[in-house]
């Protein structure tokens, strides 16, 4: 669920945040939340929401549309042009309506299908990258996204943490291990990797924050 948290610091966050003015972000969230489909947490909103504002990217890729939350956030706060993956054809077609509610269809581009086949087919240059999609392979997307990624550009991702897991913050589930275990290969690989300078931040679900050095 889009507000489900285990962390007694997120939830006093949470309570310090304005809340959300307007009315389909507003929307978005309650549908997601009703439909058990995952979104961003409201803290980590609001940090992808100052990112976005400060950097003002031209290109921005974004892996993980769902219904379009995060899209519309990148969107309306000095994001340009947005090129969005979305495995699911509900999921997109759900981006699509909420995309052309709010005036911004003009200014997506979206791909329908597996990340794992679209990305190393993907040309170009992006200032910022948004990565929200399957945990499990965000080590292998790594690689490739850092070849499309500018030099100065940011490379944003969420769940990085995973409920604490990550971290050893919260217990082991060894159903998940693979995430787990995934997770943490791709936070050691963002370390390791001399081109790119990296935070990882305990926002929300845990977000990692690399600039690639120019």
């Amino acid at each position: 669920m889009a507000f489900k948290t285990p962390s007694h610091t997120s939830e006093y966050i949470r309570e310090h945040l304005r809340p959300e003015s307007d009315a389909l972000l507003r929307e978005m969230t309650e549908y997601a939340d009703e439909n058990f489909i995952p979104v961003l947490l409201p803290e980590s909103a609001v940090f992808l929401k100052q990112i976005v504002s400060l950097v003002r990217p031209q290109k921005t890729l974004e892996i993980g549309t769902a219904i379009g939350y995060s899209s519309q956030i990148i969107l309306r706060n000095g994001g340009q042009k947005l090129y969005t993956v979305e495995i699911k054809e509900e999921m997109m077609q759900k981006a699509k309506e909420y995309f052309a509610r709010a005036g911004l269809s003009d200014r997506v581009t979206c791909f329908l299908g597996d990340a794992s086949e679209i990305i190393p087919l993907m040309q170009g240059e992006f200032d910022f990258i948004f990565m929200d999609g399957p945990k499990t392979r965000y080590i292998e997307y790594l690689p490739h996204l850092k070849k499309m990624l500018k030099k100065g550009g940011i490379l944003l991702c969420d769940n990085v943490l995973f409920n604490g897991m990550v971290a050893g913050d919260s217990e082991f589930q060894r159903k998940k291990a693979t995430i787990i275990n995934g997770l943490d290969k791709f936070l050691c690989a963002l370390r390791d990797d001399e081109e790119l300078t990296t935070s990882i931040l305990p926002v929300g679900d845990g977000m990692s924050l690399s600039i690639r050095r120019g």
